[in-house]
């Protein structure tokens, strides 16, 4: 249960993106010009924000990599601000970033249910673009990847490594409270893999470690000291999993075998091609922050600049989906890539 003082804080972020957006104007007043494209604007005139949910997992840091990059290579300014996990500081960055003249805003969204009000009153007068978690109706668009669709793909390729019909033991590393959109999909598509690969399966652990490996660790430890005997741990990201893996190692396991929903991590490739088909860790399937965080940007730039209107974009975008295992693994791993 959320504690008194956390509401306390959403209410008085809540009001003060009020009070922001009332001195810029109302939302019903912007929001239709917000849709049309922009003045024409030199892209390096241009200042760009970007909030970063969270850095302490590798897909997050890789994200912050290629928007360096982004505004490296085409000279606009970027604003970058980490929210540590915590959708109420995310609120006050976004809030700080419309003070600074941002001309556009991208969100890799936190807490969807929390935040959609403040943000949505933003969006009326910036474009604001979602990219890894979006919110429902909100902003320009959300480019994501399908997060059922790479779960359910990585899920049919750890069904091979079992008997079909044989009951199997699941404990499950999550994304915590605050992940109400993203982690759910990849949960149950992994799992729909598994049924559609003629798996029996039963959940019998779910502990957060709200992405991060150092976290997934004592979260594996709890998990199996209460299973000992359980079959597969799953992590909804790979470095989730790869906490995971590290606790069995330690604890001289090389029963129990470990999966990932999504990432495609290359720590995670290479343990999948070092153990083979017999390897431990089994599956996983791709999410690119880069070919994300590359696309959220090309949109923000050409709609800050004029160059196009929120109505030339859909309202969700997906990057490419693929199940990795020990068959394909050589088609994605690079030990030189940043993520």
């Amino acid at each position: 249960m959320k504690s008194r003082r956390f509401w306390l804080a959403v209410t008085s972020a809540a009001a003060a993106t009020s009070l922001l957006l009332t001195g810029c104007g109302s939302t019903e007043g912007n929001s239709a010009g917000a849709s049309q494209a922009a003045e024409k604007k030199e892209v390096k005139d241009l200042k760009i924000g970007f909030l970063q949910r969270q850095l302490d997992a590798p897909y997050y840091k890789a994200m912050e990599v290629e928007a360096q990059k982004a505004s490296k290579e085409q000279g606009f300014e970027l604003l970058f601000q980490n929210a540590n996990g915590d959708p109420v500081t995310q609120l006050n960055q976004a809030q700080t970033m419309v003070s600074q003249g941002v001309d556009a805003l991208i969100v890799n969204a936190i807490s969807p249910n929390t935040q959609k009000q403040q943000l949505e009153q933003i969006a009326g007068d910036i474009p604001v673009i979602f990219i890894d978690t979006g919110i429902p109706d909100v902003g320009v668009t959300a480019v994501t990847s399908d997060n059922y669709e790479i779960g359910k793909l990585s899920g049919a390729l750890t069904a091979k490594r079992f008997t079909q019909g044989e009951p199997v033991d699941v404990a499950i590393l999550n994304g915590g409270a605050n992940d109400e959109s993203v982690g759910p999909k990849r949960q149950q598509g992994f799992l729909d893999g598994l049924k559609e690969g003629g798996v029996t399966y039963e959940v019998v652990a779910e502990a957060s470690a709200v992405y991060a490996q150092d976290k997934a660790v004592p979260a594996a430890e709890s998990m199996l000291s209460a299973h000992p005997d359980v079959d597969l741990i799953l992590g909804l990201n790979d470095a989730m999993a790869l906490g995971a893996l590290t606790v069995l190692q330690d604890q001289k396991n090389t029963k129990t075998l470990v999966a990932a929903s999504a990432d495609g991590q290359k720590e995670a490739l290479a343990e999948i091609q070092r153990g083979g088909c017999q390897g431990q860790y089994v599956s996983t399937g791709l999410n690119s922050p880069s070919l994300a965080t590359a696309r959220g940007f090309e949109i923000a730039v050409a709609l800050a600049s004029g160059q196009k209107a929120a109505g030339d974009f859909k309202k969700e975008e997906f990057t490419k989906a693929a199940g990795i295992d020990c068959n394909n693994v050589k088609d994605y791993y690079n030990p030189e890539n940043v993520f």
